[in-house]
């Protein structure tokens, strides 16, 4: 067995179709697919089991309680029998040839250990509204992961099953940015990693209704910047870590007013830096019109508007704006 993929499930009944649908329909065929139902409370498992009903190569995995994303791709690693280990998310969906051109980039270059891609960020309903190709320009990959800057999106990743055995896998400790967390450490452990620039891979953008998410991340980067960067002891690392796992029980999620308003501005904002159809901008901030707002954000609409007569690299360039931010 070449390739294994794995795909952990929490609660993903929404998008869990698309996702499913999109490895099984690969052009490349000759894989095992591991799906682990980390203990969801929706539809997810009935949905899992119906296609593994009529598809021999799913394998369902059931976590009995929620153990987190590393806990649960940890599981699935052991399990798999494949030298390739290619991740997908619950709620995203891969290009019908992703597999094929990375397991054929993985045979024609065996001294690359970790192999992401370009994406194409599409929206809640499923709508393409951007391509980022900024991911395969990224060279200073450590720099970038210590700066919040996702190298490629997670679910795109095909590596190999035993460099990333090598290095102890993905921590458990770290409920959020694990991925982040397991490169940096890969590369410490003289993984080479590449990012192709086909887009392969559609990364589903959305809304951040609560800061409890974003606040962790923050507070997990910290940590990495604790280890990758100041060299910090163990057991500071770990009471740093106990903070951030006090903080994710029981901090009070807190809604975000005007949170809708605010992904479709930020989806506008994204098109209109990465190229995209002055069209599809505009669509965006339409919705953003309609959605519950601040006085204040009709005044950023306006502006966005006005930005927007403008060439993206000129204003890119007078305000030093960098994607691919977390």
């Amino acid at each position: 067995m070449l390739v294994s993929v794995i795909m952990s499930v929490y609660n993903s009944d929404k998008y869990l179709d698309d996702a499913i649908n999109s490895i099984l329909n690969q052009s490349y065929k000759e894989f095992e697919f591991l799906i682990i139902d980390d203990g969801s409370s929706d539809n997810s498992e009935a949905i899992i089991k119906k296609y593994a009903a009529n598809d021999r190569r799913i394998i369902l995995i059931k976590n009995e309680k929620n153990l987190g994303l590393a806990s649960s791709l940890n599981k699935g690693i052991h399990l798999a029998k494949g030298k390739y280990i290619a991740r997908q998310d619950a709620d995203d969906f891969s290009a019908p040839d992703r597999l094929e051109k990375q397991v054929e980039f993985a045979l024609q270059n065996s001294d690359i250990d970790v192999i992401g891609s370009n994406c194409f960020i599409i929206d809640i309903s499923g709508s393409v509204v951007y391509q980022n190709k900024t991911y395969s320009k990224r060279r200073d990959f450590n720099s970038n992961l210590l700066n919040c800057k996702a190298i490629f999106p997670h679910g795109s990743v095909l590596l190999k099953k035993d460099k990333v055995l090598e290095v102890g896998l993905y921590d458990p400790r770290f409920y959020y940015s694990q991925d982040g967390e397991l490169w940096l450490r890969m590369i410490s452990n003289k993984a080479r990693i590449h990012i192709m620039e086909q887009p392969l891979y559609y990364y589903r953008s959305a809304p951040r209704a609560f800061n409890k998410k974003y606040l962790a991340q923050c507070m997990y980067n910290n940590v990495k910047q604790m280890i990758y960067a100041d060299g910090e002891k163990p057991e500071v690392v770990e009471a740093e870590l106990e903070k951030v796992k006090i903080h994710i029980a029981n901090s009070e999620p807190i809604l975000r007013p005007f949170y809708m308003a605010d992904y479709w501005k930020s989806l506008a904002n994204g098109a209109y830096l990465n190229g995209g159809k002055l069209s599809v901008s505009y669509k965006y901030i339409i919705k953003a019109v309609q959605e519950r707002n601040s006085p204040k954000n009709y005044i950023h609409y306006l502006a966005m508007c006005c930005m927007y007569l403008f060439p993206s690299k000129m204003v890119k360039s007078i305000f030093r704006i960098d994607q691919g931010t977390i």
